[in-house]
């Protein structure tokens, strides 16, 4: 009789999982918790980056083309008066650029060999726009923080410069 009360004893001390069930419940919720708001807080991070990229991008190409455009502007300038057999002495066309975009900064490349105005961020965003002038421009790369720039025409040398003011 001793034999079976401890028998029916140990069973129920065996099958009872009440304390173990609430502890390795809370654990696992804790656990799987963490992970899924680890995983968002990531994913959201990565999610942020690539907009701010592409929103970067985006601004460069706008930014590159108003730069392409003003450069033809001060090109035509000079062809026109040229053109008409007139001397020019100077002639400087001045256009801002923002100091920073999206609080990073950038670089703007102006290169003769390919006809590319490159603007490029130091988290990786990159554009190339093509420009068109009869002129040659100095090629010169600019770091981003002067926000006037200005394009004047070289006399001596039969091209565009470009500097900070």
């Amino acid at each position: 009789m001793k034999n079976t009360k401890f028998m029916k004893g140990m069973k129920d001390l065996l099958g009872n999982d009440d304390a173990v069930a609430v502890s390795v419940g809370f654990i696992l919720m804790f656990g799987i918790t963490v992970l899924v708001f680890a995983t968002l807080t990531l994913s959201f991070y990565d999610l942020s980056r690539q907009s701010e990229k592409t929103a970067m991008r985006n601004t460069f190409e706008i930014m590159g083309q108003r730069v392409a455009i003003e450069m033809t502007v001060a090109d035509s300038m000079v062809n026109y008066i040229n053109s008409f057999g007139g001397t020019i002495n100077s002639i400087e066309y001045e256009f801002t650029l923002p100091a920073s975009i999206a609080t990073n900064t950038y670089s703007i490349n102006f290169t003769n060999s390919t006809n590319d105005i490159v603007l490029e961020s130091d988290n990786g965003a990159r554009v190339a726009i093509p420009f068109n002038i009869s002129n040659n421009i100095s090629e010169i790369e600019f770091y981003s923080g002067a926000e006037i720039y200005k394009f004047g025409y070289n006399k001596n040398y039969g091209n565009i410069n470009v500097e900070e003011r």
